[in-house]
C-alpha cells in the first residue's frame, strides 16, 4: 500500500506539473536572476497538492492511527495554507512584511494546534524543558527554516533534488526510530517531488516558485518538531537542521558577509555561495549536484547525530563547521580572483572591514 501511494503521488505531481507549465505563471527574469528567459513558475502548486492527496490518502485508506488526534489534518491543512499564500506571492509579489507575517501566523499555529519543541538537551546541562518558550522556538524554527529554504531556491535542482534526498534521509531515520507519522509524510515528499523534479532539472522548464519553496520548508520544519514532540520524542529536533546543513550555512555565511561589508541584510543580492559557484562559471547542474552530495552527506551525518548520545548531538551540530569556513575562505578568495561584479564591494558609507 505505501508503495502503490508513492508512486501514484509521483504521477499526480507530474501530470499537474505540466498543468502548471501550461498555465503559465512565469518567472520574468531580472538582474539577480539565474535564468535569462521567462520561465513558468509555481511548479509548487503540484508538489504541495500531491503530498496532502498522497498522505491523507495513506493515512485514510492504509493507516488510519496516522490520523489519531486530528494532528494530521491541522498539519495538512496548515500545510496547504503555506501553499495557497506562495501561490498569492507569486501570482502577485506580496509585501515582504506580509509575507512574514502570514508565516508567523502559520507557524504560530502549527504550535499551538499541531505540536512544539518541549524541550532539548544541552551539554553540561542535560534536558531544559522549554515550558511556553517552546511556542516561541518553535515558530523561530519554521518562519526561519522558510525563509534559508526559500533563498536556496535559486537555480535549477538545488532545492529539489535537495529535498528528495533530505526526505529519504529523514524517512530513513524516523523509521528506524518509530516515528510513523514522520516516516510516512518523507516518503510521499519523496513521490510529490521526483513527479516535479525531471521538469525543473537540469533544463528548468518550471520553477517551485514561493508556492512550492515555502510549502516544502514548511512541512520538513513542521516533521523536525513532531519527530520531537513529546507524542513522539523519538527523532532529534537536530536531524532536520543537520541534514539542511549545507542550506542553512550557505544563508548564514551570506548574512555575515553582508553585515561584514556594510550592506542591509535584506537586500536582494546575488552572493550565496551557490552562486557565486555559477558565476564563477560552473553549470546549475554542477552547483546544485554539489550541494545535493553535501545533502546526502549530511543525511548520513543526521543518521550518526541521532544514535549519538542526546548530550553530544550539539556538539555533532558544531564538528562540520570548521570545514566549511574553509571552504567559505577559499571560494570568496576565487571569487575576488574571478572579478565577479560586484562581489565584496563596500557599501557606500560603510567604514571598510579588516582584510578588505
Amino acid at each position: 500500500m505505501p508503495l502503490a501511494v508513492v508512486v501514484a503521488t509521483v504521477a499526480v505531481s507530474a501530470a499537474l506539473t505540466r498543468g502548471m507549465i501550461a498555465v503559465g505563471i512565469v518567472d520574468l527574469p531580472n538582474a539577480r536572476s539565474s535564468h535569462d528567459r521567462p520561465v513558468p513558475k509555481a511548479g509548487g502548486v503540484a508538489v504541495a497538492c500531491a503530498f496532502v492527496a498522497g498522505l491523507g490518502a495513506l493515512a485514510l485508506g492504509g493507516d488510519g492511527s496516522l490520523a489519531s488526534g486530528g494532528r494530521l489534518a491541522a498539519f495538512l491543512g496548515l500545510a496547504f495554507s503555506v501553499a495557497t499564500f506562495g501561490l498569492l506571492d507569486d501570482l502577485f509579489g506580496l509585501a515582504a512584511r506580509t509575507k512574514l507575517a502570514v508565516q508567523v501566523a502559520l507557524a504560530l499555529a502549527f504550535s499551538i494546534l499541531v505540536a512544539r519543541i518541549e524541550q532539548v538537551t544541552l551539554p553540561g546541562l542535560g534536558r531544559l524543558a522549554l515550558g511556553p518558550f517552546g511556542h516561541l522556538a518553535t515558530v523561530l524554527w519554521l518562519v526561519g527554516f522558510m525563509n534559508v529554504f526559500n533563498f536556496m531556491d535559486g537555480i535549477n535542482g538545488i532545492a529539489g533534488g535537495a529535498a528528495a534526498i533530505a526526505a529519504a534521509a529523514l524517512g530513513l531515520i524516523a523509521a528506524a526510530a518509530g516515528a510513523r507519522l514522520v516516516a510516512a509524510a518523507s516518503l510521499v515528499l519523496i513521490g510529490a517531488v521526483l513527479g516535479f523534479l525531471p521538469f525543473n532539472f537540469p533544463r528548468g522548464r518550471i520553477f517551485l516558485g514561493d508556492t512550492g519553496s515555502q510549502f516544502i520548508a514548511f512541512v520538513f520544519a513542521a516533521l523536525a518538531v513532531l519527530g520531537s514532540a513529546r507524542t513522539e520524542d523519538k527523532v532529534s529536533i537536530f536531524v532536520v537542521p543537520m541534514i539542511f546543513y549545507p542550506f542553512v550555512y550557505d544563508v548564514a555565511a551570506t548574512l555575515v558577509h553582508k553585515l561584514r561589508v556594510g550592506r542591509p541584510l535584506f537586500a536582494a543580492h546575488r552572493e550565496h555561495h551557490y552562486q557565486l559557484l555559477v558565476r564563477m562559471g560552473w553549470s546549475h547542474a554542477a552547483a546544485a549536484g554539489l550541494y545535493c552530495a553535501l545533502v546526502a552527506a549530511h543525511g548520513v551525518a543526521a543518521w550518526a547525530l541521532q544514535a549519538a548520545d542526546p548530550a553530544m548531538r550539539l556538539a555533532w551540530m558544531a564538528a562540520p563547521l570548521a570545514a566549511y569556513l574553509v571552504w567559505t575562505v577559499l571560494l570568496y578568495r576565487a571569487a575576488r580572483r574571478a572579478r565577479v561584479p560586484g562581489f565584496g564591494e563596500i557599501a557606500a558609507g560603510a567604514d571598510p572591514p579588516d582584510g578588505v
